[in-house]
C-alpha cells in the first residue's frame, strides 16, 4: 500500500533528497529539508514522508522513501537523522503516519528492513525495527527481512568467503555452549537479532516456509 503522504513535492525535489539519502551527503540533506520546509510551510518530518521516489519502474523509479537508500548503504548516520526527524520533535505526523513511512513498499515490495537486512546492515536492521519496522512484512515475491538475510548468509558461504569480523552489542553473558557472536557471518548476525527481537517470534515458522517455498523454486 502506498504511502498517503501530507504534501506534493516536485520530481526535482524528491530526486535531490534521493541523491542526498544515497550519497550519504548529510550537510546537504539538513540544507535541502530545511529549504523545503520553509518554502511549504511545514515541518520537515512531512517533507520526509513526502520525499518518494514514485516515478514509474520504466521510467528508473525505485517507488522506494528516503529510508530505503542510507538502509541499504549501511550510512547509520544519515538513516538515524531521518527517523529522528519523523518521530521526534513537532513533527506534526500521526503514530500511523510514521509507521506508514517506515514500512512503506517501493515497486518491488520491499521495505528499508528488507534492504537493510539483504545488505547485512545489523545496526541499520535495529534502528528501524526500534522505529516500528514490520518485521513480518513480505515483498511481492513472498519474502521477508529474516529470509532475504539468510540468503545473503548462504550467499557468503557459496562463494567461500571468510566472514568479515563485526562489531557486536553484548547485553548479555553469553551461555556456555553458545556461539561467539563475533564468528557469526553478518547476515547470521541480523537474522539471529530478528527472530530473538521482541517483534521477530512469530517469525521463526513463517522463515520455514520461506525456505522451503525458496527450494521448491529453485528445481523447477
Amino acid at each position: 500500500m502506498a504511502t498517503k503522504t501530507p504534501i506534493t513535492l516536485t520530481v526535482e525535489a524528491i530526486d535531490d533528497l534521493v541523491y542526498d539519502a544515497r550519497s550519504g551527503d548529510l550537510d546537504a540533506l539538513k540544507s535541502d529539508l530545511a529549504v523545503l520546509s520553509t518554502q511549504h510551510s511545514c515541518p520537515q518530518a512531512w517533507i520526509v514522508a513526502s520525499a518518494i521516489d514514485s516515478e514509474p519502474e520504466e521510467e528508473g523509479g525505485t517507488g522506494s522513501c528516503l529510508l530505503h537508500f542510507p538502509a541499504a548503504n549501511g550510512n547509520e548516520e544519515i538513516l538515524n537523522f531521518l527517523l529522528a526527524v519523523l518521530t521526534q520533535g513537532e513533527t506534526q505526523l500521526d503514530q500511523a503516519q510514521v509507521a506508514a513511512v517506515v514500512n512503506h513498499r517501493n515497486h518491488s515490495g520491499n521495505t528499508a528492513l528488507h534492504w537493510a537486512a539483504l545488505n547485512t546492515h545489523l545496526e541499520c536492521v535495529k534502528a528501524l525495527v526500534g522505529a516500528g519496522a514490520d518485521v513480518a512484512i513480505t515483498n511481492d515475491a513472498g519474502l521477508d527481512a529474516v529470509f532475504l538475510a539468510e540468503r545473503a548468509d548462504w550467499s557468503t558461504e557459496e562463494q567461500g568467503e571468510e566472514p568479515e569480523e563485526a562489531e557486536v552489542e553484548v547485553e548479555a553473558e553469553v551461555q556456555e555452549g553458545e556461539a561467539n557472536a563475533g564468528e557469526m557471518s553478518k547476515g547470521r548476525q541480523v537474522v539471529e537479532w530478528l527472530l530473538s527481537s521482541e517483534k521477530g517470534g512469530a517469525l521463526e515458522s513463517a522463515a520455514g516456509e520461506n525456505t522451503a517455498a525458496a527450494t521448491e523454486g529453485s528445481t523447477q
